[in-house]
């Protein structure tokens, strides 16, 4: 009986484990490209309507972490009020999409 009882736990954890090991797995990507200091970048969920913001320091590449897969519009805003035309993105697991410079 004692084997079966511990047969049972091991089981029982192994089994209770599982969604944390899950959740660890990444099941997202990033949103990388080129920005000069004082733009805001805006990245926003076609279908999710996630939303993040990120204001750049200093020129130069930024990448946007940790964002679900899915398709993006990626908006940059100059510091002078001006902004680029919306580009669309597709984030897909454990990649990086990069966004093009606009022309």
């Amino acid at each position: 009986m004692p084997r079966i009882a511990k047969l049972a736990f091991a089981t029982l954890f192994l089994a209770s484990s599982l969604p944390f090991a899950a959740q660890a797995q990444s099941s997202g990507g990033n949103i990388a490209s080129e920005a000069a200091a004082g733009d805001t970048v805006t990245i926003t969920g076609v279908d999710t309507g996630f939303r993040r913001e990120l204001k750049i320091d200093k020129d130069g590449e930024y990448q946007i972490r940790r964002v679900p897969t899915g398709n993006y519009m990626v908006v940059r805003m100059h510091k002078d009020g001006s902004i680029d035309p919306a580009q669309s993105v597709t984030v897909r697991v454990g990649s990086t999409a990069r966004v093009m410079e606009a022309e």
